[in-house]
């Protein structure tokens, strides 16, 4: 199915540093079972250069002076142009495969990291200001709760862009997004080549081990922990690996490993509190519960999650519940008004919907979702 994509105005704020690949643990320290997996590096055929590297046609109609030399405002035009077509839905949708620049442009599909590296490409390639970043979202916990594929949104960040496009003559933030349900029209996260490499390598790590190809999965959780340390899915998706052929003591090391780098650990912190329980071991189960619950508590994303799920379950009065605590704790989220509009209309409260709708379109706001929110709603009144 095509899904539109969005150009967002974000308002300026200050950005994120990248993520911190400081460890408790080197790489080389970690209860690695090369032996048990068969581990070959060449198991990793996809190279960071092969990444980022455009399909030969596309780059040499990029190479046409007439593209690069054009006014900066001209070159994101066709840049939205290339990529997403003129009428917005150039480009299908496609979760759970993540594809390299070059793949996913002869595809015409991919997931939000496939999309946000061949837009990387194309704008660097274009002499524009491009950044790659993470934004939070409401946490999406994959094929049974075990495994954390993308578990991160990433988009494209234009920062401070000045064109003839922009309504106002001031520069500001364009964040280019590419799946609808989670748009975040906001600064996030910056990483680097390598960071998307990594996230790469375990996106393609989950496939395998999907498809029980442990060796492969392994090679590549491997590899991108080797691309940035400091990125925490690989470690408590290889944990799980590891469980798997009943190495229990290094999936414990691993998950323990993740869970003191800090961030968003929490996938890792439910695996330890599950292998914690599995063993018998109560009271460390618990005393892991206790972080999950204390962390949970002051999470927006947490709170998300469990309204989607409630919307998702038809409970649209249970959802208002945890919406409205989302709400309090991150009142300028978009996407919280959203959901909190569609679950007060499906409890027949159009009155409340409408004014989430305009808190909605006040905090930013994709303005086409906006519109179609208050037709709906029109047509429930009448």
């Amino acid at each position: 199915m095509n899904r539109t994509f969005s150009i967002l105005v974000a308002a300026a704020s200050l950005l994120a540093g990248c993520a911190s690949t400081s460890t408790s643990m080197a790489p080389s320290q970690l209860p690695w079972l090369d032996q048990d997996f068969h581990y070959e590096p060449a198991l990793v055929a996809v190279t960071p250069k092969d990444l980022f590297k455009l399909d030969d046609e596309l780059q040499r109609k990029l190479d046409d002076p007439a593209w690069r030399t054009a006014p900066l405002g001209q070159r994101l035009k066709r840049l939205m142009g290339l990529i997403f077509g003129t009428d917005g839905k150039g480009f299908a949708y496609r979760a759970g495969h993540s594809t390299v620049a070059s793949e996913t442009w002869r595809d015409r599909r991919g997931d939000c990291l496939s999309l946000t590296v061949l837009t990387y490409s194309v704008a660097r390639t274009l002499g524009m200001s491009a950044l790659m970043q993470e934004v939070e979202t409401p946490a999406i916990y994959g094929r049974a709760g075990e495994l954390d594929e993308a578990n991160q949104h990433v988009n494209v960040l234009l920062p401070h862009l000045r064109s003839d496009l922009m309504v106002e003559s001031m520069a500001h933030d364009v964040v280019l997004d590419f799946e609808p349900d989670f748009q975040a029209p906001r600064r996030g996260t910056a990483l680097t080549e390598g960071g998307i490499v990594a996230r790469y390598y375990n996106n393609v790590a989950v496939e395998n081990m999907a498809r029980g190809d442990n060796p492969r999965a392994y090679a590549y959780f491997k590899a991108a922990i080797a691309s940035e340390p400091g990125y925490i899915s690989p470690y408590g998706n290889l944990a799980v690996l590891y469980r798997r052929i009943g190495h229990e003591k290094e999936a414990e090391a691993l998950l323990r490993h993740a869970v003191s780098l800090g961030g968003s650990s929490d996938v890792a912190l439910h695996e330890l509190h599950r292998l914690l329980a599995d063993q018998g071991r109560s009271a460390e189960a618990q005393e892991v519960a206790r972080q999950l619950e204390a962390r949970q508590f002051s999470d927006p994303y947490h709170w998300i999650s469990l309204g989607l799920k409630d919307l998702i379950d038809n409970e649209p009065r249970r959802a208002i519940g945890h919406l409205e605590r989302a709400r309090d704790i991150a009142p300028t989220f978009a996407e919280v008004h959203r959901y909190l509009a569609i679950a007060y209309a499906r409890t027949g409260n159009t009155l409340k919907a409408h004014e989430e709708v305009d808190l909605m379109a006040s905090a930013g706001g994709p303005m086409n979702k906006v519109a179609l929110l208050r037709r709906k709603l029109e047509k429930l009144e009448h």
